[in-house]
């Protein structure tokens, strides 16, 4: 009973982000998209499939709850959700909004407006979910700045300290146990992640999440980086999706902006082509368990996928295949085996193993991938 994620051919479009894990493990806002479904539908009875690039929202939930089995809502040849199976089912036309992520940029194109919704899905739930506002906490700090207080949502377990937390413009939702250190500065619509670290002085704008678990300093704007993962140093992201386990050395940058203002084109890793993106701003896509070396230079629409190692001077290039290592003065193959030895130590340092079944996973996609490292070839 409830829910089971289906994925589609759409989430090749998703790479490298999906190598390791389905759209539905996907944060956008504060919760991943299973994370979102589940607690929407947590009061239902019965079973339902939902496509895994589905972003929920309240009429096609109102919809979904009244389908009966063998029923299911389809929208421009794509299925949405069923009872039943998927080949036994008579579908819909569904006329409503239907919310996708189909790339990776939509990530942090949505995450602004996810965020907000996902604030007030927590605050209807109740129960464990439900959160203070800051003019409610039992202990604010006096040394912190607070504008919009209303729009501020700290768990109890949180440490802030002589922050500034601007939510003119958006909710600020601080999770459980996180820590807001001193000179910290938030412009909300931002979230923060339970167990997370944002350090000294750091400077997080709008539409951003840091997901659970990270260590967070230097500058963030519209940036989405998920559990584990570290950008602890100075150094700007802008425009960005994170995976997880990865590790920004200090002083990393990424352009997410180009001199002649010009359309960003992405590496599309399906269609093995530049895909127009269509925006102006747009900077580094990293899929899970990959680092970079201090003072690393990511140009304006880089892609990374999993498992690479990136250091030395200069901008590399845009795209960086799985278990890549180098950077400008050429790339070599990421043996799995110090791969797997690296990943190991740094989930240990979190009190966390590595599993036989992501061991596995890891390395089908390092078979996978071989042919996209191209200087295997020669």
């Amino acid at each position: 009973m409830g829910l089971t994620f289906v994925d589609d051919l759409g989430v090749r479009g998703l790479l490298p982000l999906t190598y390791t894990h389905g759209p539905q493990d996907c944060r956008v806002g504060i919760l991943t998209l299973s994370q979102k479904w589940n607690l929407l539908w947590r009061r239902q009875e019965g079973s339902m499939s939902v496509n895994s690039r589905l972003l929920p929202n309240d009429a096609l939930l109102l919809a979904a709850q009244s389908l009966s089995q063998g029923k299911g809502l389809r929208q421009g040849g794509q299925d949405l959700v069923w009872h039943g199976q998927a080949d036994r089912i008579e579908w819909t036309n569904w006329d409503g909004e239907a919310e996708w992520i189909t790339h990776p940029e939509d990530i942090f194109l949505k995450n602004g407006s996810q965020i907000r919704r996902d604030v007030n899905w927590l605050l209807e739930a109740g129960g464990e979910w439900a959160l203070p506002s800051w003019s409610h906490r039992v202990d604010p700090d006096p040394y912190t700045a607070v504008y919009r207080p209303e729009q501020v949502y700290v768990h109890p377990s949180a440490i802030v300290r002589a922050a500034v937390f601007d939510a003119s413009e958006g909710p600020i939702w601080i999770g459980e146990s996180a820590e807001i250190m001193a000179g910290s500065m938030i412009k909300g619509p931002v979230a923060i992640g339970e167990h997370s670290s944002i350090k000294m002085g750091a400077k997080i704008y709008g539409d951003s999440t840091v997901g659970p678990y990270c260590k967070v300093g230097g500058e963030v704007s519209n940036s989405v980086i998920h559990s584990y993962s570290n950008k602890g140093h100075d150094g700007f992201m802008g425009n960005s999706v994170i995976g997880r386990w990865c590790n920004l050395g200090a002083d990393t940058n990424n352009s997410n902006l180009k001199n002649n203002y010009e359309q960003v084109k992405l590496w599309d890793i399906a269609s093995e082509t530049f895909r127009n993106t269509g925006l102006t701003f747009c900077g580094l896509i990293m899929g899970d368990h990959s680092k970079c070396g201090i003072n690393t230079m990511f140009n304006t629409g880089t892609v990374v996928g999993v498992g690479a190692n990136i250091f030395g001077g200069g901008f590399v290039r845009q795209f960086i295949p799985s278990f890549g290592w180098g950077g400008t003065q050429g790339m070599e193959t990421f043996r799995f085996d110090k791969f797997a030895k690296t990943a190991e130590k740094v989930m240990q340092r979190r009190g966390l193993a590595l599993s036989d079944a992501e061991r596995d996973l890891l390395q089908r996609v390092y078979k996978a991938t071989a042919l996209q490292r191209t200087w295997e070839k020669k």
